[in-house]
């Protein structure tokens, strides 16, 4: 009996032992004032890193994808074990802003996100899903690093609900090499010299421009944009669609196609830089986020002979204008959490330091909203487009930039009716009007 009462005793003391220190069968769990379970340990894990989404389109062939990308590793490091920024590769600018449209119209936004025009950034902060950033915008320590009033050129109803990033000059780029070889010795100043220059290229078997319809029609729209600067000035774009200047230039574009290669219709941006890449086109209008890959892509010797100029003047009017736009807005979704709002400043301030945008404009030929010396452009075509463009007669933004979304999405059908002789000049224009919703 003894012996039975000791046996006993042994196993009561082992099992209150096991459980005082969880035993080796424990769950993880211990029960809560309310009666529920808990996992051990879940409090200080959430508190240990706060992941960031960030959906981007700096990746792949990007000309910023390799620095950008070594931007959010070099962060990601910085703040180990705190904060982590997780990119998702977007690859398509077009499904991209797509994407972006649906999450928001559901009710849900990325935590760190970007738009490429500011009628996106306009229609996003209608979602109420938008980061307030104005007070931290506003400080010394941010306000001081863009250049002089892109801070304001994102306000929507007074509010900062994003930021301009990439702000880019767009010239118009000409194979010197290719001029000389129809016999023309200086870039054109006015559209009468740039037909003359077009019939000679064509007579040597060269395309003299480069044009698309397809996809957002890029190249083409911005040659529009050039013609709506040549036909309505700096102004242009403020009296709308029914200002005459957008017929005129409808019909400058429409003569274009007459100086293009023969697949133009239906053609898209990788069609399009083949023929200026490898010296089959002449005349060309792209971003000088380009230029890296003018360099990298290019048949030998062809950055060399890339010559840059402004717009076209008509009629002795409104020559010498380069297209400057914000090429992307950064922004945020709003956050419950004040601990990921301050994730999401220090993120921003990270990838808006002096060095890092250095880094970033040389390796692309991208420039950006954020002040950096003149000096420290390395690269020379870049340093050229940059000083001839704030010595411009005057700036304007491009037509993508400065319509509503909806009229920007209808361009490229309407041009297509344009070139195939669907619609006429008036037409064209009718066409985006139809678009128009406000």
């Amino acid at each position: 009996m003894k012996r039975r009462l000791a046996v006993l005793l042994i196993i009561c003391i082992l099992a209150s032992i096991m459980a005082a220190c969880g035993g080796s069968g424990d769950s993880g769990t211990t029960d809560t004032a309310g009666g529920g379970m808990e996992t051990a340990g879940a409090a200080s894990s959430n508190e240990e890193v706060i992941e960031l989404a960030f959906p981007c389109i700096w990746v792949g062939t990007d000309s910023k994808a390799e620095v950008f990308g070594q931007m959010v590793r070099d962060f990601n490091a910085e703040y180990d074990g705190q904060i982590k920024v997780s990119i998702e590769d977007q690859t398509d600018y077009n499904a991209y802003r797509d994407k972006l449209r649906t999450q928001l119209s559901t009710g849900s936004a990325p935590d760190i996100f970007t738009v490429e025009s500011y009628a996106d950034l306009e229609l996003f902060s209608e979602s109420g899903k938008l980061m307030d950033l104005t007070e931290f915008l506003g400080t010394s320590s941010m306000a001081d690093r863009f250049r002089e009033g892109l801070i304001d050129a994102s306000l929507v109803d007074g509010i900062n609900y994003g930021f301009a990033y990439e702000n880019v000059f767009v010239p118009i780029m000409y194979n010197s090499s290719l001029l000389k070889e129809a016999g023309i010795e200086t870039i054109p100043e006015s559209y009468d010299q740039l037909w003359t220059a077009c019939e000679a290229l064509g007579e040597k078997g060269i395309f003299p421009t480069v044009q698309m319809t397809n996809d957002n029609a890029w190249f083409s729209m911005l040659w529009y944009s050039y013609a709506l600067a040549s036909c309505g000035g700096a102004n242009v774009y403020e009296n709308g669609l029914d200002d005459p200047a957008f017929v005129e230039a409808a019909g400058i574009l429409k003569k274009m196609f007459d100086y293009t290669s023969s697949d133009a219709v239906g053609a898209d941006a990788t069609v399009g830089n083949g023929h200026f890449f490898n010296e089959r086109a002449a005349i060309y209008t792209n971003g000088t986020w380009i230029l890296g890959r003018i360099l990298s892509e290019g048949v030998e010797g062809l950055y060399d002979n890339v010559e840059v100029g402004p717009s076209l003047s008509v009629d002795g009017e409104n020559g010498g204008a380069y297209i400057n736009v914000i090429q992307s807005y950064i922004c945020a979704s709003a956050q419950e959490d004040p601990a990921r709002e301050e994730a999401i400043q220090k993120f921003f301030e990270f990838i808006t330091q002096e060095d890092k945008i250095v880094e970033l404009t040389n390796s692309s030929g991208s420039t950006f909203a954020i002040t950096i010396p003149d000096t420290s452009i390395e690269d020379v075509l870049l340093s050229e487009v940059v000083k001839k463009a704030n010595d411009a007669a005057f700036t304007v933004g491009h037509f993508q930039g400065s319509v509503e979304t909806a009229v920007a999405n209808a361009f490229a059908s309407a041009l297509e009716s344009l070139v195939l002789g669907d619609v006429n000049a008036q037409g064209f224009v009718d066409m985006l009007k139809k678009a128009e919703t406000k």
